[in-house]
């Protein structure tokens, strides 16, 4: 960029008006005024709960790499996502906007929402903010490469099964789990359990694991001799694009963003993962018998069970007892966070010996959480703690690091973060049919200047009922559900949120209050 400048100068007569003193006084300005903007590395897992050391240590977990950057920058540790599944979350943290302000909620492709499609992504914002904007791996659910100056490696749920035709069902996943589920989400299994998938149903059958979307075999006979996983790639790339920029002359900052499938399905990674979570070691969290009873999410389906029912129930019916069902899939889980927790560690290992180590912000986070057997769910997409709530961590190398913050906030805060942490203005609309930018930047809260409550907000939609709201401050969070129903949990005093207080008339100030907020914040929701 400074190059392009000096030549535009270079070209116009106005340039014999500077002497040799003035015009590297010019490029000196210019290019400290480059210089003063951080990089930033942005890391997004997928399905992450608060399943890591510094946030539940209680779990057994190992992820030394999360924890290490956590212990460095700013933990939010009462972060939530916007929308508790792929596809609406991501494009919303990416655009600035809000689910029920865009209408984007389920699964179709957010290019095709008349106001995200005239808003400008983070990444293009940044690109035109004099930023190189690169990418890999799953960073937006339906991926758009031109949204970036160069994007690389796309999203593989991999490895999975595979009928020589079409991905399948591992027969080694015991049914009616493994065969009701659907691939994808019923897989988990050390990478060592290679399906062998026999001729059926008119179809010639498979022997080894296959990647999902590179559609190729995923060659595997042991740990080292095998394919690498998606993961994996998405780690050495951005080590090796680090590495790159450290050698090359870039004459802006960079913004690489990176997306990692684990701890989604399928949960399989290597066997030294699951040896680090032996099962009779695995320390479940409490589970109260009955905690559905008091809850509403399964009235907005109707008369259909929901996908996270739908699972939990059928993980059940797979194994002898419900402790063997849940430490199985525990363990998968667990192995899968250590898993992309040790991809973290390379990409960061790249960094902090590149030159870029004292100028570059990380941004860690999830785009949502996960249930794990609570309240009988197995998924994502609902409006409790453990589906909307997610690791958040800011490292910037320039503040002081190591606190914590409780306040809550969410994932619609990351791009007006990104431009307050680098300085920058500008509009993020492409036309006035774009939509403003909904969050509040979290700098002031890791620069103890903030004065406001905070609340976070998410929406949860199914595909013809009106949306489903929660709103969460620092001790409460209160759901409205499209068809009035309610509930409301202290989540200072219940942080497993066992207890829904909505109908006890001890709190009904509190769930006004709380009512009137959402409502407020909610009024312009589109259906």
């Amino acid at each position: 960029m400074i190059k392009q400048r000096l030549a535009a100068l270079l070209h116009t007569s106005c340039i014999r008006r500077f002497s040799r003193i003035a015009l590297f006084t010019l490029f000196s300005a210019t290019a400290t005024a480059e210089a003063e903007k951080p990089n930033f590395l942005f890391v997004v897992a997928d399905d992450l709960n608060d399943f890591i050391g510094v946030m539940n240590s209680q779990t057994g977990v190992h992820t030394p790499n999360i924890d290490k950057l956590a212990n460095q920058g700013t933990l939010f540790t009462n972060a939530h996502s916007n929308a508790p599944v792929c596809s609406p979350s991501r494009a919303s943290f990416l655009s600035g906007i809000y689910p029920h302000r865009s209408g984007h909620y389920n699964f179709n492709n957010w290019r095709s929402n008349p106001v995200l499609n005239q808003s400008k992504t983070l990444m293009e914002f940044l690109s035109e903010q004099g930023y190189h904007t690169t990418g890999a791996g799953k960073v937006m659910h339906h991926q758009w490469p031109s949204a970036w100056d160069e994007y690389d490696i796309r999203p593989d749920y991999t490895p999975l099964a595979f009928n020589g035709e079409k991905v399948t069902q591992h027969p080694g996943v015991p049914a009616p789990y493994g065969k009701l589920v659907g691939p994808l989400d019923s897989t988990f299994a050390r990478l060592s359990n290679v399906p062998h998938v026999k001729p059926w149903n008119g179809k010639p059958g498979h022997e080894g694991w296959y990647y999902g979307g590179f559609k190729k075999p995923f060659q595997y006979t042991d740990e080292n001799n095998r394919d690498p996983l998606p993961d994996e790639m998405y780690a050495q790339w951005a080590a090796d694009k680090i590495r790159a920029f450290d050698n090359d002359s870039l004459d802006k900052p960079f913004f690489i963003s990176l997306g990692f499938i684990r701890p989604h399905t399928p949960l399989v990674v290597p066997d030294r993962f699951f040896e680090q979570y032996p099962l009779d070691t695995i320390r479940l969290p409490e589970l109260l018998e009955g905690d559905d009873q008091d809850t509403h999410f399964e009235s907005i389906f109707g008369a259909k069970e929901s996908k996270g029912r739908k699972h939990y129930r059928l993980l059940m019916e797979s194994f002898p007892d419900k402790e063997t069902a849940l430490k199985q899939y525990y363990q998968a889980y667990l192995a899968s966070v250590s898993f992309m927790d040790e991809q973290l560690g390379k990409v960061m290992a790249a960094l902090t010996e590149s030159r870029f180590a004292n100028n570059t912000v990380v941004v860690f986070t999830s785009d949502h959480g996960y249930n794990l057997g609570e309240k009988d769910n197995l998924f994502k997409n609902n409006l409790w703690e453990r589906s909307t709530r997610v690791p958040l961590i800011v490292f910037d190398p320039r503040m002081a690091g190591g606190q914590k913050i409780d306040a809550a906030v969410s994932l619609i805060d990351l791009y007006p973060t990104f431009k307050d942490l680098a300085g920058l203005q500008g509009d993020n609309k492409k036309s006035p049919a774009g939509g403003e930018l909904n969050g509040l930047s979290l700098v002031p809260l890791m620069n103890g200047t903030e004065t406001r409550p905070r609340t976070a907000l998410t929406v949860v939609k199914t595909d013809k009922g009106k949306p489903n709201f929660s709103l969460r401050n620092r001790d409460w969070r209160y759901i409205l559900y499209g068809n009035g129903k309610e509930e409301l949990y202290h989540n200072r005093m219940d942080p497993q949120e066992h207890h829904n207080l909505a109908d006890d008339a001890d709190y009904a100030t509190q769930k006004a209050s709380l009512k009137a907020n959402l409502l407020a914040q909610t009024a312009d929701a589109r259906q």
